[in-house]
Formats: C-alpha cells, sequence, structure tokens
C-alpha cells in the first residue's frame, strides 16, 4: 500500500508540469498514463501487480470487486468521455474495467482486470 501511495502521490506532483511517471520503480512500467486529458486518466492493469511482493498494491476493492462496484465503475466510464477515451486508445474493452477511483490530483484511476 505505501508503494501505490507514493505512486499516487508522484502522479499527483508531477501532473501540473506536464510530465507522466517519470519515478524509477517498477510503476512507471505498469501504469499507462494518458496524456492531453481532464481529468488525467491512469490505467492499471491488474495483472501487473499479482506478484509476492505486489499483491497488496492494488486495492482488494477492485482486485475481487462486488457488483456494486463493478456497476460504479461502468457508471463512471459510461459518464466520463475521457476514461472511454483513454479505453479505446489502448483497445481494452469497457467490461474488463473492474472499476474507477479517484485520485488525490482529481484524475481517475482504472483498475482493469
Amino acid at each position: 500500500m505505501k508503494k501505490f501511495v507514493t505512486l499516487v502521490l508522484a502522479a499527483a506532483l508531477l501532473a501540473p508540469l506536464g510530465a507522466g511517471l517519470a519515478t524509477g520503480t517498477a510503476y512507471a512500467q505498469t501504469a499507462r498514463q494518458a496524456a492531453n486529458t481532464n481529468p488525467r486518466v491512469t490505467v492499471i492493469i491488474i495483472r501487473d501487480y499479482i506478484g509476492p511482493d505486489d499483491f497488496q498494491q492494488v486495492p482488494r476493492t477492485y482486485r475481487f470487486p462486488s457488483a456494486q462496484t463493478y456497476a460504479k465503475g461502468q457508471e463512471e466510464i459510461r459518464n466520463t468521455p475521457n476514461i472511454r477515451a483513454a479505453l479505446q486508445r489502448r483497445g481494452i474493452p469497457a467490461r474488463n474495467v473492474n472499476g474507477v477511483q479517484t485520485a488525490f490530483n482529481g484524475g481517475k484511476i482504472v483498475y482493469v482486470k
């Protein structure tokens, strides 16, 4: 959880500078951020965080989503064109989204299975 919070804080600090995730950690490799969107959209592929050291990096709510979490995520996709555009650019079907979380900087974090 500590590394995940570090990732979110780094993204929040670098976002106003127009920089992407420029940290030297493995999270820069697996977190993909859409450019030129408002709010910023970060897509996290859950399977990239399944290793023994990374298991706690994705909140349990999004690793094993309830029907309510899944429905809220789908509703967020329908209501936010930036999220739909980011998913389309990456070729990710909306049905693969486990949930959407609002980051500290107002951006959206999309958890994809």
